[in-house]
């Protein structure tokens, strides 16, 4: 009897153990498929945040209200609406300097962003006082990147001043009808043997310092002191710019809007 019982209790051991270690095994292989997956999930993220940054980098030159702005649209899922407002120095109709930041904008942010241009034969004074204005702000744009027919207005006879007072027309419509509403002012492009003119663009950058508006000087990319070389990226009537000036003015921008 006693030798059995010394035997049941062996058997009981043994049962024990092969339990135990079976147990162990188990637990060990579970735990390390957990670390497996956990490891390359976080590899997976690391991944898609090295493939597909957000675009906070991307809009870093962009005043903060714009950004805040577009941020809230892509997070609420609708398309950032962009504005492109201005004279026939747009070049809309020929592939110009608007087509082509419209292009690399929407390749850039996609469906985040609508990106629509109107290009008009007029002065500042006849745009922010006729139905031109009216189709401009109907379109809801959140952003308006605007060249205020600063040379239309200096071949016109419309004095700086009054280019500056259609602008704050126009600014004052523009936040009447959405308060968050960004306005981005740019000068018309230069000319070859002007004297007044780009006294009057100097005023304009002075006008948006003092107003808190932002101002892109693009004119700092073209050869202004240089007239032969400047003279290549204009059109002959000096009145838009050349194919490769439409190109200068494009690069500028996409510059500002897409930081890489």
């Amino acid at each position: 009897m006693r030798t059995f019982s010394l035997f049941l209790l062996g058997l009981v051991c043994v049962g024990v153990l092969v339990y135990g270690n079976m147990y162990w095994q188990d637990k060990t292989s579970v735990s390390s498929a957990e670390k497996t997956a956990d490891v390359t999930e976080a590899t997976t993220a690391e991944q898609a945040t090295e493939e597909e940054p957000g675009f906070d980098s991307l809009i870093a030159n962009w005043p903060e209200d714009a950004q805040a702005s577009f941020k809230k649209a892509v997070a609420d899922g609708t398309p950032y609406k962009l504005a492109i407002v201005g004279s026939l120095a747009l070049g809309a109709d020929e592939n110009g300097w608007s087509e082509q930041v419209k292009s690399e904008l929407i390749d850039t942010y996609r469906d985040n962003i609508a990106v629509k241009i109107f290009q008009y034969d007029t002065t500042s004074l006849t745009f922010v006082n006729g139905e031109n204005v009216d189709e401009v702000l109907d379109y809801g744009p959140q952003l308006v990147l605007l060249e205020p027919f600063a040379l239309n207005d200096n071949s016109n006879g419309v004095g700086g001043e009054n280019n500056q007072e259609s602008i704050q027309i126009f600014k004052r419509k523009l936040t009447e009808q959405n308060e968050d509403a960004v306005l981005i002012l740019q000068p018309t492009h230069p000319i070859a043997g002007a004297t007044y003119y780009p006294l009057q663009i100097e005023k304009l950058k002075e006008f948006a310092e003092e107003n808190d508006i932002p101002y892109l000087d693009h004119w700092s990319a073209w050869p202004v002191d240089d007239e032969e070389t400047l003279g290549e990226l204009l059109a002959e009537d000096q009145e838009t710019p050349s194919e490769e000036g439409h190109a200068l003015w494009a690069e500028y921008l996409v510059d500002y809007f897409i930081k890489k």
